[in-house]
């Protein structure tokens, strides 16, 4: 790599913290600024894409900073350039609350570290960054709710982190390397190599928000500013996930436990988000799910974590937009076609309908892990699939007022790009790969049909059976699951999470001596 292509890269690294600061000085140049700042990201990601040998960038000696732009970090910048840029878009003509669009900087800078980051200490001072903005941006309203909800995010992150560190700090104590490299050291006892990696993944399966160490992600993403919402939706999950993806490359053993735990969380975030009735926390929930299944295939998961970045955020920023969250009642409430349209392709493009992004993310994982999975785990992943597009059909049974402004700018560029990029992928897809699609929106169209008459029969019942109370409030819909979003069920998780990578991970003769 030249002196000056290093020049530029370390430039364009620095560029979102200087821009912030010139922001602070002068707050009229904060929109040309962030304007610059994912337009920058996102050119970079464009032309990392085609890239077949990786820079490497070292900074302050061999313990020192290393980096890594490569093709595998380039969609996470791609998506963090383009979730920055339509937020920006869709705030243009309305001042944001407070140093936002400062804090957006932080965001897209920290998380532009995260990607490229190949040294675990550097990848900690970048996520912790990332934590901290986003604590903030949740604040930006300074409601009480909003409060507690932006210190439980932060107090989770730092019990992670913690934990997380002192992986880093094992590994360096057995092989004298913060490097990611150093995991596959031949100085790496095996039994202290599970606890190194144990250690690791609590701390970027949390930042992630997969499975039981992303309970926290429901609530949080749900309490949030709607603009909020998207950039934690969108990008700021990527932050965990990218590190998370390079761990499973540089370890292809691990593979088989992030199966496990990726259907996992795909399965639970189906699960609730279809218990749900509020607009955001469906979403939310859908993002759990999401997430588990990016972490299933290091090949295809920087593609899926970009598709469905780009649709959830459209879809938060539609949903500040739409009125009632509550999805009782959308039959009652036509939407208007300029907020409609957008939350109908966004919808359709995660459950994977043909032509859209999302379609062509899905078809290559499921070629990825042709190889991967038993036919027990085949069909589980499936299930997952169905349960997807039962979620987001639950979105589509909206009226339509075709009338109405056009979207905001921000949510049509999103929406642009769900569409242009699917239509970018190539030859039309084939016959069989389109009935496929389409028979598994239809088997989710047919559980949300038939969960939504089960929900009206048993509220019928309950009704009739408190016909002489008056004044109740409504029976909730009939899918009583526990709550596991209060701090003390998070610590557990996170806890519950460990010692079980600990146990997996471990060697069998060190678990059953003899």
């Amino acid at each position: 790599m030249s002196t000056t292509t290093v020049s530029l890269l370390i430039a364009w690294l620095l560029f979102p913290f200087l821009g912030a600061f010139l922001a602070a000085l002068l707050p009229s140049l904060a929109r040309w600024l962030t304007l610059a700042c994912a337009l920058s990201t996102t050119a970079v990601g464009v032309l990392l894409f085609p890239l077949t040998s990786p820079w490497a960038l070292e900074l302050t000696g061999p313990l020192g900073v290393l980096l890594q732009a490569d093709a595998q970090a380039a969609p996470f910048l791609l998506l963090n350039g383009l979730v920055a840029l339509a937020v920006l878009l869709d705030t243009w003509r309305r001042p944001p609350p407070g140093p936002f669009l400062l804090l957006v900087m932080v965001l897209v800078g920290g998380l532009n570290s995260a990607f490229l980051a190949v040294d675990l200490v550097s990848l900690y001072v970048a996520l912790e960054v990332v934590g901290i903005t986003a604590f903030l941006l949740i604040l930006q309203k300074r409601q009480p709710q909003q409060l507690w909800i932006a210190l439980r995010y932060l107090l989770v992150s730092n019990s992670v982190m913690t934990m997380y560190l002192v992986g880093a700090a094992l590994l360096y104590l057995q092989t004298g390397s913060f490097r990611l490299a150093a995991l596959s050291s031949p100085a790496m006892e095996p039994r202290s190599l599970a606890v190194v990696v144990a250690f690791l993944l609590v701390g970027l399966l949390a930042k992630s928000g997969v499975f039981l160490s992303g309970l926290w992600l429901p609530r949080t993403h749900a309490e949030a500013p709607s603009e909020v919402s998207a950039l934690l939706s969108g990008s700021v999950v990527a932050g965990g996930l990218c590190p998370l993806l390079r761990l499973e490359t540089q370890l292809p053993q691990l593979q088989p436990l992030l199966i496990l735990i990726g259907l996992a969380s795909a399965l639970l975030g189906v699960l609730y988000a279809l218990a749900e009735t509020d607009l955001k926390r469906v979403l939310a929930w859908s993002t759990l799910g999401q997430v588990g299944l990016v972490i299933l295939s290091p090949v295809s998961g920087g593609i899926y974590a970009l598709a469905h970045g780009l649709a959830k955020a459209c879809l938060f920023l539609v949903a500040g937009r739409a009125g009632s969250r509550d999805l009782g009642r959308w039959r009652q409430q036509p939407l208007e076609a300029g907020l409609a349209l957008p939350l109908l392709l966004a919808s359709l493009s995660i459950a994977g309908a043909p032509l859209l992004v999302g379609y062509w993310t899905k078809t290559q994982l499921s070629v990825a892990m042709a190889s991967q999975l038993s036919p027990l785990l085949e069909r589980t992943m499936l299930v997952a699939m169905v349960g997807t597009a039962a979620v987001y059909a639950r979105l589509c049974w909206r009226p339509i007022r075709w009338q109405g402004p056009l979207p905001s700018p921000g949510v049509a560029v999103l929406v642009v790009l769900v569409v242009a990029l699917g239509l970018l992928q190539g030859p039309l897809p084939s016959a069989a790969g389109v009935i496929k699609a389409l028979g598994v929106i239809a088997a989710g169209a047919a559980v949300h049909g038939g969960l939504s008459l089960m929900a009206q029969a048993l509220r019928r019942r309950r009704q009739a059976a408190l016909a002489p109370a008056p004044g109740l409030d409504p029976p909730p819909l009939p899918l009583p699951l526990p709550d596991m979003e209060r701090l003390q069920e998070l610590l557990g998780g996170i806890a519950v999470v460990g010692a079980a990578l600990v146990a997996a991970l471990m060697p069998r003769e060190a678990l059953w001596p003899g």
